[in-house]
């Protein structure tokens, strides 16, 4: 019996590059006892996915190109396993292709490859391993990945009321298409990192690694990159890279000028669609005879009638600013006020056009996609303009597996081959 089991590890061991059984597999079916950290590994290639083999949807040509570039990803990944065993876990591999990404007028294919890392888990009266249903460690390489703006609201945008206690108004990004709302297309460093880092203490660092395409970020999912580690503790981690193009930041800052223009057309915006969320509940209450609605009549008339000299104020501030100020204070980057409880307009007038020397608690400097960057794709929509590597890992004594496969990957994995794909 015990020869029967070295053999089967042999064997297993000698393939755990080749693919398995089509869609499902099961862990070797060796003896364990509590844990299967140490059972010989499975690995399956694109092939051989675990929700079986995922045709990538797009043009003929589209398909070749990514095709092309996920198999080369893969077979990086192989290449650094090389002479490493797999133990403890199913690897399986996927590609997917996730729509387009969208970054201004430019269009580019977004797709990726995935290794996912199923843990082996020890049965407690078979006493043999069996695969999870879900992975926690994962490795992933997104191609064009989308870079969203949302989030970044500077005070003057979005919602606000005439006066304290009447009715409020928000203003979408784009109700009306004639007027098109240039600060919805803004970028924080907050929105750059949300998801990829949460290392509050080097907030501005970790922007610039990722901007720049220069080292990696951290975001802890369990555990706390400040405490002290004892040997039973469990930290699961995801780190990220960008891999850009060397020497052109992804983002580049809003210049004071430019917000104020900005600002500007946004005024335009807010105003067009004022007048149609004011007229909108006004009819929605038009044949209502109760107090509360006499009450929020009252209110909105006099909103209608208030709003175009906020509107002229808020106007005549942005262009005397535009006018007035040096050139050197215009062309200096916009740090603006985000303090969303500044939501009424005698505050907001206050706030127009006050502008910091740094980002602090409430105020962000403000960032657009990179012109010099995000160029046509020429009709080569799967090309590859930039990417974002993930690996999501686990430090703990019962998963040494992720542990032991991450620190061979970061230790083997030809990064630099990524780097010329972005060139």
């Amino acid at each position: 019996m015990r020869i029967y089991i070295i053999s089967l590890i042999l064997l297993l061991s000698g393939h755990q590059m080749m693919a398995q059984t089509k869609g499902k597999i099961t862990a070797p079916q060796v003896p364990c006892n509590g844990s299967a950290d140490d059972v010989p590994g499975i690995y399956t290639d694109h092939n051989n996915g675990k929700y079986g083999r995922v045709i990538l949807k797009g043009t003929a040509v589209e398909k070749a190109a990514m095709m092309k570039n996920l198999i080369a990803i893969e077979k990086l990944e192989e290449a650094s396993r090389k002479g490493f065993k797999l133990t403890g876990s199913a690897a399986r591999v996927s590609f997917a292709r996730y729509d387009n990404s969208n970054y201004g007028k430019n269009i580019y294919a977004r797709y990726g490859y995935q290794l996912g890392v199923y843990a082996y888990v020890c049965h407690v009266t078979e006493h043999v391993p069996k695969i999870v249903d879900e992975y926690k460690t994962v490795f992933r390489v997104d191609i064009n990945p989308y870079l969203s703006p949302v989030g970044v609201k500077p005070v003057g945008t979005g919602e606000f009321s005439m006066k304290y206690g009447n009715p409020r108004y928000d203003i979408a990004d784009d109700v009306t298409s004639k007027y098109p709302n240039p600060i919805s297309k803004y970028f924080s460093e907050e929105v750059l990192l949300a998801g990829r880092s949460d290392d509050y203490k080097n907030k501005h660092a970790d922007f610039l690694k990722l901007n720049n395409g220069n080292g990696y970020v951290e975001n802890w999912q369990a555990g706390n990159r400040y405490d002290n580690h004892g040997p039973n503790s469990y930290q699961w981690i995801d780190r990220h890279y960008f891999i850009t193009k060397p020497g052109v930041p992804l983002l580049i800052p809003v210049s004071r000028k430019q917000y104020l223009e900005d600002m500007l057309v946004y005024l335009e915006l807010e105003k067009a669609n004022f007048e149609l969320l004011n007229s909108k509940q006004l009819s929605e209450i038009a044949t209502q005879t109760a107090e509360w609605a006499k009450k929020k009549r009252d209110a909105l008339e006099s909103d209608k009638l208030a709003y175009p000299k906020f509107y002229e104020v808020k106007k005549a501030k942005l262009k005397d600013l535009l006018t007035k100020q040096k050139n050197e204070w215009l062309q200096k980057p916009a740090v603006v006020d985000q303090n969303t409880q500044l939501k009424e307009s005698e505050k907001i007038l206050e706030a127009l056009g006050r502008f910091y020397d740094e980002e602090a608690e409430y105020k962000s400097a403000l960032y657009v996609l990179n012109p010099a960057y995000f160029i046509s794709n020429n009709g080569q929509s799967a090309k590859t303009l930039f990417l974002e590597v993930q690996f999501r890992y686990e430090i703990n004594k019962d998963r040494g597996f992720s542990a032991r496969l991450f620190n061979n990957w970061e230790k083997n994995f030809a990064m630099d081959v990524l780097k010329k794909m972005a060139e």
